[in-house]
């Protein structure tokens, strides 16, 4: 039964296979993300933000620590989510190779937000009893396990670049706290719009994207070449149930954000 399985496997899958090994060439990239996030952090965001944003000094030490971290998220999600585009769109071989596929695009990619999920989540146990969030640690840390594979292993290369694309709704979700601390009012039209964008771009690329992903999921599984990938498809399948079940919990958040401020809006315009 496994040679009428490898015979329909071609040999240069089974090689790759055979060759999947600990690769440590992108650590060094993972360590100056890590580096660079902490230094923006620490000495950099806190610097212009005192220069650009009147009200930066009436913030309170947890709201400072917050804001400084959320410049850092917002940088981290620009950079990867416009790559993770380009790559979808340009990169034909992640495609047709989805779980076993060597990019150094793709590899730098994934050590810039390793390095960045490691420094926040540095920052979020350093100062838990101040802006700690159970979610957030949980998204952190299931991501760098899944992550780490993917740059270390060169396995699930496709499905790794496709959850990247998610980030692309956090700088709106940074924005919308900007607002709130900066005290705008939740009805006026910058919070409001950032809000209906916010939830309209979460909803398209975190939960349209659910059933989008595990359809290739399936796709992959059940060609030859995913019963050879171990305990790798395990790990492919209970991260992701993890951050669908924690997207789904954000984006009802949300939803429900979004009705308490369109129902009043809507009273008055028909009051």
């Amino acid at each position: 039964m496994m040679n009428d399985t490898k015979a329909e496997i071609s040999s240069a899958d089974l090689e790759r296979i055979v060759n999947v090994k600990f690769d440590a060439t992108f650590l060094p990239v993972v360590a100056t993300s890590f580096t660079f996030f902490l230094v923006l952090y620490k000495f950099i965001n806190p610097f212009l933000s005192k220069i650009l944003v009147n009200k930066y000094q009436t913030l309170t030490d947890a709201q400072k620590i917050d804001w400084s971290t959320r410049i850092n998220s917002s940088i981290n999600s620009l950079a990867v989510g416009i790559i993770c585009v380009y790559m979808m769109i340009a990169d034909r071989g992640l495609a047709a190779n989805p779980l076993l596929y060597k990019s150094y695009l793709l590899k730098t990619n994934l050590s810039f937000v390793i390095g960045y999920l490691l420094s926040d989540t540095v920052i979020i146990i350093r100062h838990y009893t101040k802006i700690g969030d159970s979610f957030t640690l949980a998204h952190h840390l299931v991501s760098m396990y899944a992550f780490a594979y993917v740059l270390t292993l060169n396995v699930m290369p496709y499905f790794a670049n496709f959850r990247l694309l998610a980030e692309l709704s956090t700088p709106l979700v940074n924005i919308r706290w900007f607002l709130d601390t900066l005290k705008f009012s939740k009805t006026s039209k910058p919070f409001v719009l950032n809000g209906l964008l916010m939830t309209l771009v979460f909803f398209f690329v975190r939960i349209v994207a659910m059933p989008i992903y595990w359809w290739k999921v399936y796709t992959v599984a059940i060609t030859p070449l995913w019963s050879h990938m171990g305990h790798f498809r395990y790990v492919l399948i209970y991260v992701c149930i993890v951050l669908d079940l924690i997207n789904l919990i954000w984006f009802s958040k949300m939803v429900r954000g979004c009705l308490r401020i369109l129902m009043p809006v809507d009273g008055k315009k028909h009051g």
